[in-house]
């Protein structure tokens, strides 16, 4: 496994690799903030896994990053301000391919006091066997106070049911019944590949503005489709998204090799928000290329794109062409803009 140019050499397990490249993250972003505790926390609930050697994961392909890795990296920008974050399959040393993991973590964190009452609401219906690359995902997204933000990432074809199905009874029980209802209306349902039901996720803790989230994504089909979605958000801005799609894929956005996703983020009873998931590898050559496209879109957001610059060099190296370490890109908020971009560990050399 690689690392990061700019991370602590020699990380013999993932609970090393997290401290190493979250460091990274936190000291480009403000070398000044108070971060310790929150890293710390972090690491506290991470679990056994990230104590094994990270050999002992070599044969353990992870939905988390496009390099396998149980461990992506990512950086959120405003205009104002930027955070860290991590997102990580927790793993059962023993039984790789099991939920009993992910049940752990929210155990630990329901032990610090995270309030966990919506997972336990919805937690049955995500248990068991599943169909499909992972079973939970988590995550942890740094905060200029106070304590982290976690994420749970619940995979919907679990027990062979139809995603559908799961998300409708997730929803019901969340009190969102009604308007996912209509959502799924507006949309004729979720039965082909250009709305497929990919992801339920949930914002965990005792906030006002906790989130539910459900996750689609659009395989081979052109930005109308994408756009079909985004207009059902109450900050859907017209065209928006169709015109991220063409800067980034020029007229390919229909027939690329990793399709795009959209997120709806429910809150209160209706889908305030939505975001614009877009792949860069294995759909742009290199990093030297995904960096120059991502500097357009936060130019065109008006984001400052020096920190951006500064840390996809610690990323990748100087050299970023022999890169592809940076793996997605994320939009939402266009009323105030927040692009977020996504690193694995490893990648593909660039050739």
């Amino acid at each position: 496994m690689r690392t990061w140019a700019n991370a602590r050499p020699a990380a013999l397990t993932y609970r090393e690799v997290v401290a190493a490249h979250l460091e990274v993250l936190t000291e480009f972003i403000d070398p000044a903030a108070g971060t310790a505790s929150q890293l710390d926390l972090v690491g506290s609930v991470l679990g056994e896994w990230a104590d094994e050697p990270v050999s002992r994961w070599d044969q353990h392909h992870s939905f988390a990053a496009n390099d396998g890795s149980p461990v992506e990296f990512s950086f959120a920008m405003s205009r104002c301000a930027a955070e860290a974050r991590l997102l990580f399959e927790p793993l059962d040393p023993t039984r790789p391919a099991t939920s009993q993991a992910g049940h752990q973590f929210i155990a630990r964190l329901d032990d610090v006091g995270v309030d966990v009452s919506r997972f336990r609401r919805v937690e049955d219906l995500f248990a068991g066997p599943w169909s499909g690359p992972f079973s939970m995902l988590c995550s942890a997204a740094l905060k200029a106070t106070g304590s982290p933000l976690f994420k749970v990432y619940l995979n919907p074809t679990v027990g062979g049911r139809a995603p559908q199905e799961v998300v409708e009874a997730a929803m019901s029980r969340l009190g969102l019944g009604a308007p996912w209802s209509r959502v799924a209306a507006q949309l004729g349902g979720f039965g082909l590949p250009s709305k497929e039901i990919a992801l339920f996720a949930l914002d965990l803790g005792h906030s006002s503005d906790a989130r539910v989230k459900v996750y689609l994504r659009h395989t081979a089909c052109g930005p109308e489709a994408v756009e079909r979605v985004a207009e059902l958000a109450d900050d859907h801005q017209p065209d928006l998204f169709a015109k991220i799609l063409g800067r980034l894929y020029g007229g390919s956005a229909g027939s690329l090799a990793k399709a795009p996703m959209t997120c709806l983020s429910f809150q209160g009873n209706r889908p305030a928000s939505v975001t614009l998931y877009c792949p860069l590898d294995p759909n742009v050559g290199n990093d030297l290329e995904a960096s120059a496209r991502v500097v357009d879109l936060l130019e065109m957001a008006g984001i400052a794109p020096e920190l951006f610059s500064a840390l996809a060099t610690a990323i990748s190296g100087p050299d970023l062409a022999r890169g592809r370490r940076l793996s997605w890109l994320s939009y939402k908020r266009p009323a105030d803009p927040v692009v977020t971009i996504y690193a694995g560990l490893d990648g593909p050399q660039a050739t």
